[in-house]
């Protein structure tokens, strides 16, 4: 009967609530058991494979994106003359247009992922000049707060071509359109005519803005426009990527002693548009490194505040998640757990670059290995080839080895041993984060190793600042 309701195009118009509960959980089961195991549909819609956990919640965690920055027009300029009783011809009053808004991307420490971005952010444009000399409000900037380690890169933009733009068009022909475009009339009024004998005044007019257009262009020319390569690693650091565009001049603009009374005025210049790439690394003091099921999670939920999943099987971590370890001297440092990484990560096999990526910046790196697994002296050495594939001199950054899962003791014991023998001076610790074992004594080495690196990057900043001050 149910096989024959789902081959037919049935409808239900009405039923109780338990009734569809019930037909609705057949038809999931039905569909779920008579499906192909090896389609490619069932194994993404599978609980058990990755791609169903990266399509659900991984999905929430967003470490690369790109957009397009556009910078707010510049508002138009007014056409406006004086006018009250007993004058009836006034002077022109039209008021200047508005600058445009521009686009600034701030760090904060209240993002953790880039997933709130959109594909497009357009600040607003600059306000129109009013009458009475009233000049146009500058449009509002648009600030974007993107996670505290956030590089941004500008990218080529690739101009779509159309079929209007197959049609050669010269370039007189284009700056002819510009200039078109560039003017805002007196209502009722079009393009002013030339006259024969008579001073053109609009003409004068348009060799002003040329001259001003040829000088922008020169200025471009000469000026070298940085290409946006910042990254931004404290909280409150601004950067403005595309700034909004000058505000039209209103008629007074162009009063002069023989021109009275000008009937035009000027639009808005266009903001500035860019194409960025941002790239999410996160920063923490210490990064966690280590297979799948080597017990990362556990550990970072037993030395800091974090509760992050927990779960015996593989990729329970999907994007990273950082904790604070908290002393009784109020002394503070961040550990990260990174998602698990597989042989062949260096490839983007697995998560792949999605995890490397957020090891770069940890000043320390503890690898996790699962002491009561057959060669966790070989999980050691995955590790440090992974990170040396994936940037070379990563692994000579200081380490330690957490020996997990060391409650385990026949195996533990035994492997512990072997380790020690294969670990290259690396120290070792074990622990249990299960049951909390020395877990006191790890955030102790923790604590020496973070604050000697913090004063050593102090002491190589400030003689940086130096032979800067002395140059």
């Amino acid at each position: 009967m149910l096989t024959k309701v789902l081959s037919q195009p049935y409808v239900i118009r009405s039923c109780s609530k338990t009734t569809w509960q019930r037909v609705s959980w057949q038809c999931i089961a039905t569909r779920w058991f008579t499906s192909d195991p090896s389609d490619p549909a069932t194994r993404a819609r599978s609980p058990a494979s990755i791609e169903y956990k990266l399509r659900g919640k991984g999905r929430q965690f967003v470490d690369f994106v790109r957009i397009v920055a556009r910078g707010g027009d510049g508002g138009d300029g007014c056409v406006s003359f004086h006018r009250e009783k007993y004058l009836a011809k006034g002077p022109p009053n039209g008021g200047n247009g508005g600058r445009g808004g521009s686009v600034i991307l701030r760090a904060s420490a209240d993002e953790s992922t880039l997933r709130h971005l959109g594909h497009v952010a357009s600040a607003k444009r600059g306000q129109n000049g009013m009458g009475g000399g009233r000049h146009g409000t500058m449009g509002e900037n648009l600030v974007i707060n993107v996670p505290v380690g956030t590089i941004v890169r500008e990218v080529t933009m690739e101009k779509r071509r159309t079929d209007e733009d197959e049609e050669e068009e010269s370039d007189e022909d284009a700056l002819e359109r510009q200039r078109e475009a560039r003017w805002v009339y007196f209502p009722r009024t079009e393009q002013p005519q030339p006259v024969a004998g008579r001073v053109d005044f609009f003409k004068q007019a348009e060799r002003l803005m040329d001259e001003e257009d040829r000088y922008l262009r020169w200025r471009e020319r000469t000026e070298k426009v940085a290409h946006i390569e910042a990254d931004l690693t404290e909280p409150g650091q601004e950067l403005i990527v595309c700034r909004g565009g000058a505000g039209g001049y209103g008629n007074p603009h162009f009063l002069t002693t023989e021109n009275r009374s000008p009937k035009w005025a000027t639009r808005g210049r266009k903001g500035e548009t860019r194409s960025l790439e941002l790239e999410l690394k996160t920063i923490a003091d210490i990064g966690l490194v280590g297979l799948p099921n080597a017990g990362k999670s556990s550990l970072l939920g037993a030395i800091s505040n974090a509760h992050p999943k927990q779960a015996a099987y593989a990729f329970t971590t999907l994007h990273p998640f950082v904790g604070t370890v908290d002393y009784a001297d109020q002394y503070q440092l961040t550990v990260a757990d990174i998602p698990g990484l597989i042989r062949g990560a260096h490839r983007n096999i697995g998560l792949g670059h999605a995890f490397l990526r957020h090891v770069e910046r940890a000043k320390l790196l503890v690898y996790v290995v699962d002491l009561s697994g057959p060669a966790p002296w070989e999980d050691v050495k995955t590790l440090q080839y992974e990170l040396e594939a994936y940037r070379p001199g990563l692994t000579k950054r200081q380490s330690l080895i957490v020996a997990n899962k060391a409650d385990l003791v026949q195996t533990a014991k035994d492997n512990l041993f072997r380790l020690q023998a294969e670990a290259n001076d690396i120290p070792i610790i074990p622990v249990s984060a299960r049951y909390e074992k020395n877990i006191l004594k790890l955030t102790s080495i923790l604590r020496k190793n973070v604050e000697r690196i913090r004063a050593e990057e102090k002491q190589k900043k400030e003689l940086e600042q130096s032979q800067k001050w002395d140059a």
